[in-house]
């Protein structure tokens, strides 16, 4: 390790986002358009299955660099050519996306571990203080470890391609969940400079681009179907699911979460569940996506299953993941998610009596009403506080 070449971030090097990282960002926009764009032709579980495994990668590959920009200087050449070449390499690994599980899987696979398996032996060569240096020696030993299963899948059909490339994502997830802990190693927390409220930051603009996608999914959907009577109300209903959703995620909890990092050493764990809540959080998206698209297209007719649980389990996915997120970071229940977990259970049971549009209706409810029960509750604490 040579201290004289660090590109590790200090104190000058600033903590705003660069304009080069939210351009970075913009080729994981085209990736969840990909996902969704694969659900929505393959709505089976195995479909399901197929995309999860899918968005495990992607978002393994946003996570890492992300970590590793955060922790490095932007503003060093080195840094900014490694998000460039990550981001031209995920380009290919985006595209591959929609026959991954066809002619192209070796293309998915190959770019997936030359990002990750060749970033994560660059930054060893960084000048890291030792405890992130050992880190990402471990991460780097996890890459091996889940590195052979993600080449054997490209070697097998469809079916045995999922089984392993699902044991790879397992992997990946795992050590990712388990701060990538070895046999009597593991990774002190208040020892890493990570700059939680920023890494948060990062997590929250990614998000709000990933809810921009349902914006694009639902206006092309709507573009297709201006024919339709009923396109005022599918469109309506569509876009409120993702004010709500918005509404839910930044309006007040984001600072409330920021002012929490900042008061607590340790920021290292709270960075590890955020991203683990995060991926949870773009499934449910996707989700969503894909609900509104059926709905659109078909708004008169009976759901069947799967449009059911698009529509309901997007919603449920996002009120689930936020509590949990809550519950760990600041400590305490929001009733609220509960209450909007229970709603939509309700609700998808009889949706299947109604027209897809008053279904989707019914899935938008409960989101709008947790939305303006955090607006009462926020308005009664700032009004306890004067």
């Amino acid at each position: 390790m040579i201290r004289g070449r660090s590109l590790m971030r200090s104190g000058t090097s600033g903590d705003r986002v660069t304009r080069l990282e939210l351009f970075f960002d913009l080729v994981f926009v085209f990736a969840l358009s990909q996902l969704s764009h694969h659900l929505l032709e393959h709505p089976s579980w195995v479909g399901a299955s197929e995309t999860f495994v899918l968005l495990l990668g992607v978002y393994k590959v946003w996570v890492y660099t992300t970590w590793t920009a955060t922790l490095l200087d932007t503003s060093r050449l080195q840094v900014q050519w490694m998000l460039l070449i990550v981001m031209l390499v995920t380009l290919f690994m985006n595209a591959s996306i929609g026959s991954a599980f066809g002619a192209f899987g070796w293309l998915f696979a190959a770019s997936y571990l030359l990002v990750q398996l060749g970033r994560g032996a660059w930054i060893l060569t960084v000048g890291l203080d030792q405890t992130t240096h050992n880190h990402f020696v471990r991460t780097l030993i996890w890459g091996f470890m889940s590195a052979p299963f993600w080449i054997a899948g490209v070697f097998f059909g469809p079916g045995p391609r999922l089984i392993f490339w699902a044991i790879a994502a397992a992997i990946d997830l795992g050590g990712h969940m388990l701060a990538h802990r070895l046999p009597g190693q593991k990774t002190e927390g208040s020892r890493v400079p990570l700059p939680g409220e920023r890494i948060f930051e990062r997590f929250g603009l990614f998000y709000l681009i990933a809810l921009g996608e349902t914006i694009l999914s639902t206006g092309q959907a709507i573009a297709g179907n201006l024919e339709d009577p009923l396109i005022l109300i599918t469109g309506t209903v569509g876009f409120a699911g993702s004010v709500a959703i918005w509404w839910c995620y930044f309006h007040g909890l984001e600072q409330e979460i920021l002012e929490k990092l900042a008061s607590v050493d340790d920021q290292f764990r709270p960075g590890i569940l955020a991203g683990n809540t995060l991926l949870v959080l773009l499934a449910g998206l996707i989700l969503v996506a894909v609900g509104d698209q059926l709905v659109i297209t078909g708004p008169a007719a009976r759901p069947d299953l799967a449009t059911v649980l698009f529509l309901f389990g997007g919603p449920a996915l996002f009120l689930a993941s936020r509590g949990f997120f809550i519950r760990r970071v600041l400590g305490h229940r929001r009733p609220a998610d509960l209450g909007g977990i229970g709603a939509l259970a309700i609700l998808a049971s009889l949706s299947t009596l109604f027209p897809a549009f008053v279904a989707a209706m019914g899935a938008v409810v409960p989101l709008v009403g947790v939305a303006v029960l955090d607006a009462v509750n926020r308005r009664r604490a700032n009004h306890g506080a004067r």
